[in-house]
């Protein structure tokens, strides 16, 4: 398998609850097997999987060890610091991730990514404290190609949700924290079950279209909050545009934690598109959220651009506005730099403006180096 960088009366209500999550994800199958068939009718092109494992963000990162009997292995460990406004600083050991590739044939291939959190903080004016040094099974899945564009993906991976959803590891993200509407508080990190890939390209189109279910997270060495139901889907359509490339993906999904009675639902707009050197990534994201009253779901975008400076330096603004589950809305923007020096190190340093603090949009300083192999 080649690995490539680039990177919806009792009865009625009854029957309407347990009805829904199927038909969003039908409708994502039925998009990619409509797009395969339209592939079909001319001379597809050999796809190309992008990989979340091992996609970094240019110039190239560690990109891993490669080891005799098809073994790939990598890992990552990345401290960060925050300055908050009108709050102590702190610093911790974010996370240290291992990862661990096997593809004992072309078209098998099987990962899992061990993760070590809250292990160590240092707040300011306190001495240095020591977590509970959780250890967890972040991912483990198995990859099976079924034809060089069809592939299907079992066990527990991160919700192929957006842009941002897929990317949790701090070296592969261009700041140091997400942006709010996409935070693991807002939307499911994990699916656990059964995903189907469909990637193609044809007559300079680009088709990313999946299905996936039927759980969150249910295989992590820890009490989670994810526990429940989940389906969902995506379809990403991508083209060139004169000198810039564009593509434009669709989500839906639907979700219901094991100690509630009705779904929550999650659609997103996102898009992708690189221009002049620049990388603009942007997000829309609606939740309807179960017993709100109308008016009250939650809802947010964001806007970003990345745009080099030197081969090795890039600076990131970034536009967000989240509407949370209470309260009003607040609107940030981020300005920051990424640098990498030498290949297996990436230094970030971003401030945060927002006219309301959140636990995830909180003005202020932040920074981070991560040691990646």
């Amino acid at each position: 398998m080649a690995i490539d960088d680039r990177s919806s009366a009792a009865r009625a209500a009854r029957t309407r609850r347990t009805t829904r999550p199927r038909a969003a994800l039908a409708l994502l199958i039925v998009l990619a097997f409509a797009g395969a068939a339209g592939a079909g009718a001319g001379e597809a092109e050999e796809s190309a999987r992008s990989e979340d494992d091992i996609r970094v963000p240019p110039p190239s990162a560690g990109r891993g060890l490669s080891l005799p009997g098809g073994v790939w292995l990598a890992g990552d460990v990345t401290v960060s610091a925050e300055v908050p406004e009108g709050d102590p600083a702190k610093a911790e050991l974010d996370d240290l991730s291992l990862l661990l590739r096997y593809e004992p044939v072309p078209r098998l291939a099987f990962f899992t990514e061990i993760r070590l959190e809250d292990s160590l903080e240092l707040v300011e004016g306190e001495e240095l404290i020591e977590g509970p040094a959780n250890v967890f099974v972040d991912r483990l899945y198995a990859d099976w190609s079924l034809t060089p564009q069809l592939t299907v993906r079992a066990g527990k991976f991160f919700m192929p949700f957006g842009l941002w959803n897929v990317i949790h590891r701090a070296p592969l993200r261009w700041t140091v924290d997400e942006p709010a509407v996409v935070n693991e508080d807002v939307l499911p990190k994990h699916a656990t079950g059964l995903s189907l890939t469909y990637q193609t390209t044809w007559h300079g189109w680009s088709l990313d279209a999946t299905g996936y279910g039927p759980a969150q997270d249910e295989l992590a060495l820890r009490a989670t909050k994810e526990s429940g139901l989940l389906f969902g889907g995506r379809a990403a359509l991508g083209h060139s545009v004169g000198d810039a490339f564009v593509a434009v993906g669709l989500n839906a999904a639907e979700y219901r934690p094991d100690n509630a009675k009705r779904w929550t639902e999650s659609y997103g707009l996102d898009v992708d598109a690189t221009f002049r050197s620049h990388h603009l990534t942007a997000e829309l994201i609606y939740t309807r959220l179960p017993g709100r009253p109308r008016g009250r779901d939650q809802h947010g975008l964001y806007l970003q651009d990345v745009v080099p400076i030197t081969d090795t330096l890039y600076g990131v603004v970034r536009f967000e506005y989240f509407q949370p589950p209470r309260g009003r809305t607040a609107t940030g923007q981020l300005i920051g730099l990424f640098w990498q020096p030498i290949d297996h190190v990436i230094l970030k340093a971003n401030y945060q403006f927002a006219d309301r603090k959140l636990e995830n949009l909180v003005p202020g300083f932040l920074a981070s180096v991560s040691f990646i192999f």
